[in-house]
């Protein structure tokens, strides 16, 4: 008899350390899953040629309207020039895929001047630093994915 008790305790013993490395691995797996929700986007503009006006800062979600059409950003903002370099926070955004906009508004009109054939006389630049070619940058070129809770950026000004 004391063969089989021993061998029960010894099969018990094995089946509660499967069921605490189970449970081990299960926690580990869900808390891995467990993603980011909300987060800040810090966005850090440079090359500003001149401390006149503001920097508009503009973050869109989809291709739709992006760059030009600001007023079908997610958010937005305006930060007044003080030296060659600004900053703007988006903060308790969802975390996701997005692109920034952004120009200098030398005149403080709040819109991009741009000459007679819609070429940007202020400075502007999106995210990635990504370059238009004979036209506006696209979206899949400037979009970046929120996946931290703080995420800092830096764009370029570009003056033509």
């Amino acid at each position: 008899m004391p063969v089989k008790k021993h061998q029960n305790s010894v099969s018990l013993n094995f089946l509660k350390y499967i069921a605490v490395v189970f449970i081990l691995i299960t926690s580990l797996s869900v808390s891995s899953q467990t993603q980011l929700k909300k987060g800040n986007l810090k966005v850090v503009v440079n090359n500003l040629k001149s401390k006149t006006g503001q920097v508009g800062f503009f973050l869109f979600n989809s291709a739709d309207g992006f760059p030009s059409h600001t007023e079908k950003a997610l958010l937005s903002g305006f930060v007044k020039t003080v030296g060659n370099s600004v900053e703007y926070t988006f903060t308790n955004i969802a975390a996701g895929t997005y692109a920034v906009y952004v120009f200098h508004d030398e005149d403080n009109d709040k819109k991009l001047k741009t000459n007679f054939i819609g070429m940007p006389k202020e400075g502007m630049g999106v995210s990635n630093n990504a370059k238009g070619h004979f036209g506006p940058p696209k979206y899949d070129d400037a979009k970046l994915d929120l996946n931290k809770s703080e995420q800092t950026i830096s764009i370029s000004l570009l003056y033509l």
